[in-house]
């Protein structure tokens, strides 16, 4: 058993191939407002055919990108993790300095745009 604050209770467990590639296929699929905005445009000059076409194709590379990205990453980790000493402690704690990056970005854009509000 584990608590909610233990960060590792995923960690021993193997990615597999088709997990990989169900998740780059769900990625692919998931529709977003680029996918609506071509539809829409598409709708509009009656080119219903062309739109679908472009979809599947924008959804197709989207899913072979997170697929590539995801194997490529995974197979970059396991093999740095081999020759660099203590690089799996960094990899593990490197989400902790992205979020500290993100909320400093984001912190400081607040009160830049707060700024030039007056």
């Amino acid at each position: 058993m584990y608590s909610c604050n233990d960060p590792t209770p995923f960690q021993r467990r193997t990615v597999t191939t088709p997990q990989i590639i169900l998740f780059g296929l769900t990625g692919g699929l998931l529709p977003c407002p680029a996918a609506f905005t071509i539809l829409l445009v598409c709708l509009q000059v009656k080119q219903v055919t062309l739109g679908f076409a472009l979809v599947l194709c924008f959804s197709l590379g989207l899913a072979l990108t997170l697929v590539a990205t995801g194997t490529l990453a995974a197979w970059s980790v396991h093999h740095a993790s081999k020759r660099i000493k203590g690089f799996g402690e960094f990899a593990r704690k490197a989400p902790y300095f992205s979020s500290a990056l993100l909320v400093a970005m984001g912190l400081f854009i607040a009160i830049q745009g707060w700024r030039h509000l007056s």
